[in-house]
């Protein structure tokens, strides 16, 4: 789990008991309602604890009061066990009592609601729900099948091992239509699928993020810059059709993936531009990022049969 979502997870969480211990107020009032003798007992129990509390900070003598305490204590207690009393907190999740950890480890209950953050944050307009299972490449006999069924099957391996897998950097560069935004969207679902951060954008998108930090505006886009830098797996579609803001795009793009790069975390493009008009646009340390086999997965330019049109 990243930081990115923590207040807000502990914002549910806290809610979650607030509302818990209300509720177990409120049942706790109507039993005593329904039981006058019990009501009557506990205030008198409440009046003794406050007497033997102020006598013990003055050093007085109440062993009498502690006597009769113990002896109104065992009548509630025979009281509650004759009646088939039963006062309890009902949590969210009796598992963690809704502190969202047990022995230290996130409970169920709060990497469901992590899972339901980073589905809600993996993109700025909803998804496609299409995942790797939904690739038909493998049935289909346009030019570029073979490649990018094998692409598939690659990021299916890597979704699966993504904390153990060297590659941290992606390029796929291909036609306009060859399918590579669909095995992004497959990529990105099965990763929020496992609670894995995601977060995805078309370069247009993202630069619009970088400009907005750029100028200190504080939009909803500035508040995702964060986000940008944080999750572990950033996906930019379609760069190459952004608008090159001075000091900006090239730059903030530049600095992004060296951070992420540098933390271990992956990102990758899907871009309709080859290596020399990359390199012309960008200049070499861009393409040099995912050159490099020791960490990068990068596609040479793929041709093939526009899907749409067909």
């Amino acid at each position: 789990m990243i930081n990115y979502f923590n207040t807000i997870l502990d914002g549910i969480m806290n809610s979650r008991r607030i509302i818990a211990k209300e509720n177990a107020e409120k049942d706790y009032r109507t039993i005593l309602a329904l039981h006058p003798t019990l009501k009557e007992s506990v205030k008198q129990k409440k009046a003794l604890e406050l007497f033997i509390a102020r006598a013990t900070a003055l050093k007085k003598p109440c062993e009498a009061e502690e006597k009769k305490l113990d002896e109104l204590n065992k009548n509630i207690s025979d009281y509650v066990k004759a009646n088939n009393i039963v006062f309890s907190v009902k949590y969210n999740c009796p598992i963690c009592k809704d502190s969202g950890y047990v022995n230290q480890k996130p409970c169920k209950c709060l990497l469901e609601e992590y899972g339901k953050l980073l589905k809600q944050n993996m993109s700025l307009t909803p998804l496609p729900e299409f995942y790797f299972k939904d690739n038909t490449f493998a049935k289909s006999n346009v030019p570029q099948a073979a490649g990018m069924n094998k692409l598939y099957k690659i990021l299916e391996q890597v979704a699966d091992k993504f904390y153990s897998t060297k590659l941290q950097n992606f390029l796929f560069s291909g036609a306009s239509g060859i399918g590579k935004t669909c095995l992004a969207h497959a990529f990105a679902n099965q990763l929020v699928s496992k609670n894995i951060s995601v977060l995805y954008l078309s370069s247009f998108e993202l630069v619009n993020i970088f400009l907005d930090k750029h100028t200190n505006k504080q939009t909803a886009l500035r508040k995702i810059y964060n986000y940008v830098q944080e999750c572990e797996m950033l996906i930019i579609d379609n760069l190459g059709v952004e608008p090159i803001y001075k000091n900006v795009t090239i730059e903030y793009l530049m600095s992004t993936i060296e951070k992420r790069l540098g933390e271990g975390k992956k990102t990758m493009i899907c871009t309709q531009l080859d290596g020399h008009a990359l390199i012309n646009r960008y200049g070499e340390a861009l393409l040099s990022k995912f050159a490099d086999k020791k960490y990068s997965l990068s596609v040479g330019y793929i041709n093939g049969e526009d899907l749409r049109k067909l």
